[in-house]
């Protein structure tokens, strides 16, 4: 498995851990949220945060630019679940630090679905050669 791959692997695992994160915490009233959504979408980020550096030890530019964006996105997708943390419950929702946690969603996202077409063409070339 060469790097691409696990690090498709680890952003696929991102992507399923956050969706995860999202039905268990749509589950539950807001006043008994528990930890568990937390904990899941923190494992979330430890595995974006793998795919990230695995990227960037990657000896193409290509990867390096898109494991930096990945860790790029995962940082700040977890200053803003820390800071969302700190903030004053009575305060309610904060829709500018939900809008960065969706682009920044989006651009992992994006940087998956590129190193999707990237394992493809590299297993299709495999097979061809």
């Amino acid at each position: 498995m060469d790097r691409r791959e696990r690090a498709l692997a680890a952003l696929m695992l991102f992507v399923v851990l956050t969706g995860v994160a999202i039905v268990v915490s749509g589950s539950r009233p807001a006043s008994a949220q528990g930890t568990a959504p937390g904990v899941v979408q923190l494992l979330a980020y430890a595995c974006a945060i793998a795919g990230g550096v695995v990227l960037v030890r990657a000896s193409d530019q290509r990867g390096r630019r898109l494991g930096g964006l990945v860790l790029a996105a995962a940082a700040v997708m977890l200053l803003v679940d820390g800071l969302t943390l700190l903030a004053a419950e009575d305060e309610g929702a904060n829709i500018g630090a939900g809008l960065a946690r969706l682009v920044c969603l989006l651009l992992v996202g994006g940087a998956t679905v590129q190193v999707a077409l990237d394992v493809a063409a590299a297993r299709r070339d495999a097979s061809q050669g």
